[in-house]
C-alpha cells in the first residue's frame, strides 16, 4: 500500500475512532428513573424569627423520572439538623433540632448528555420537631412555599452521576414575614 494512503487510512481510522468514543463518552444513561442521595446546607434570610431557624444540613434521599424532552419530575426528602437560636427568651435556644421535609417539583436538562446543567422549579416543604413549650407557642413548626433552582450532574459512569446544586425556597406562613432558604449542595445519584 502506498504510504499516502496508508497515512489517508490512518487518519480515517483515528477519525472514527475519535467519533466512536465521543459518543461511547455521550452516551450518558438514558434510564428513566434515578435514585440518590445528598446532602447540602442552607441558611435563613428575610425574617428568620418568623422561622426560628438560622441554618440546616439536610442530607436527602432524592429520585426523580424522566417523562420526556429534558423534562424529569422529581422528590428530595431530607433528614435535617438546623439550628434554632432562641426559645422563650433569646438566650434559651435549644440548639440543633432536628427537621424533614421536602422538595417535589419539575426539572428541565438542557443537555442529555456526559454533563447535564438543568434548572427546576418545585414547592418545598419544612417541617421541624421542637417543643412548643419551650418557644412558648411563637413558632410554627411546618412551612411550604415555591422554589426554584439551578444545578449541573457530571456522569462518571454509564449510570452514575455526581453534581452540585444551588436553590432558594420560599416560605410562606399566615400572619408571618415571608422567609427565604437560600442553600447549596452536592450529591450522588444512580440511574435504572
Amino acid at each position: 500500500m502506498p504510504r499516502h494512503m496508508a497515512k489517508k487510512l490512518s487518519t480515517w481510522v483515528l477519525v472514527f475512532g475519535l467519533l466512536g468514543a465521543t459518543e461511547a463518552l455521550a452516551s450518558a444513561s438514558f434510564a428513566n428513573r434515578n435514585l440518590g442521595l445528598g446532602v447540602s446546607g442552607f441558611g435563613i434570610v428575610g425574617d428568620s424569627t418568623s422561622v426560628g431557624i438560622d441554618w440546616g444540613v439536610p442530607i436527602t434521599l432524592e429520585g426523580g423520572f424522566y417523562i420526556e424532552s429534558g423534562f424529569e419530575v422529581f422528590l428530595r426528602i431530607p433528614l435535617m439538623f438546623a439550628y434554632q437560636k432562641f426559645g422563650v427568651t433569646a438566650s434559651d435556644g435549644p440548639g440543633i433540632v432536628i427537621a424533614s421535609g421536602g422538595q417535589f417539583g419539575l426539572k428541565y436538562m438542557f443537555l442529555e448528555e456526559s454533563i447535564r446543567p438543568y434548572a427546576t422549579v418545585h414547592v418545598a416543604g419544612l417541617y421541624f420537631i421542637r417543643d412548643e413549650k419551650l418557644n412558648n407557642g411563637r413558632l410554627n413548626n411546618f412551612f411550604a412555599g415555591p422554589g426554584i433552582g439551578t444545578g449541573i450532574d457530571f456522569f462518571v459512569g454509564e449510570s452514575v452521576s455526581i453534581g452540585a446544586r444551588a436553590y432558594v425556597d420560599m416560605y410562606v406562613t399566615l400572619n408571618k414575614p415571608v422567609s427565604f432558604a437560600i442553600g447549596a449542595g452536592a450529591g450522588a445519584t444512580t440511574y435504572f
